[in-house]
């Protein structure tokens, strides 16, 4: 089971797993990303800059996640929303399903760079990534997919209200640079 506590606060708030003894500082704008055993009996208790979960597996994960680290949940859902948008929904889903499984095992944010990384390359027209793993070849594929459905839009005019294809845009530009970058 996964769950997110985002701080919304204006100072920090501590996240502490009981039975652990850790204790992670998520900053403000940030997110802890806490994974629990599923069916295990749990609690989580909370109080104004600090909560503390009780895992009776002992197996809880934390990992604090920045605001800046955002960049690349934002660059996804913006390559999800067109892939939708422009008839490619099998592929949106696919990004998806692939941040799930890579989750698990390399870690929120990792998982999510990974698949941006890889639909980047596709879409630009790099080299597919030398892994092993299926189903990262195939989120380059849809990035591809995606340069060969924009290239078409920007020939038709699909998306007058843009002025422009939907990965030409300032803000499609924009997120895919930040995403790339390891700061804000």
């Amino acid at each position: 089971m996964r769950i997110p506590i985002r701080n919304k606060s204006e100072s920090s708030l501590t996240v502490f797993v009981e039975l652990q003894c850790e204790q992670f500082e998520v900053p403000v704008g940030g997110e802890a990303i806490v994974r629990l055993a599923d069916g295990r009996a749990h609690s989580i208790d909370v109080d104004r800059d600090w909560v503390t979960i009780w895992d009776e597996d002992g197996d809880a994960s934390v990992e604090v996640i920045s605001s800046s680290d955002k960049r690349v949940d934002d660059a996804l859902m913006l390559a999800r929303v067109w892939l939708h948008r422009m008839g490619a929904g099998n592929d949106a889903l696919l990004l998806d399903s692939t941040v799930e499984s890579l989750e698990p095992e390399i870690g929120y944010f990792a998982a999510r760079d990974r698949v941006f990384r890889a639909f980047h390359a596709g879409f630009t027209g790099d080299d597919a990534p030398s892994q092993n793993d299926k189903t990262v070849i195939a989120c380059w594929r849809a990035g591809a997919t995606a340069a060969r459905l924009n290239e078409e839009a920007r020939k038709a005019r699909t998306f007058s209200e843009l002025s422009a294809a939907p990965f030409d845009t300032d803000a499609a530009r924009t997120a895919f640079n930040r995403a790339l970058s390891n700061g804000s």
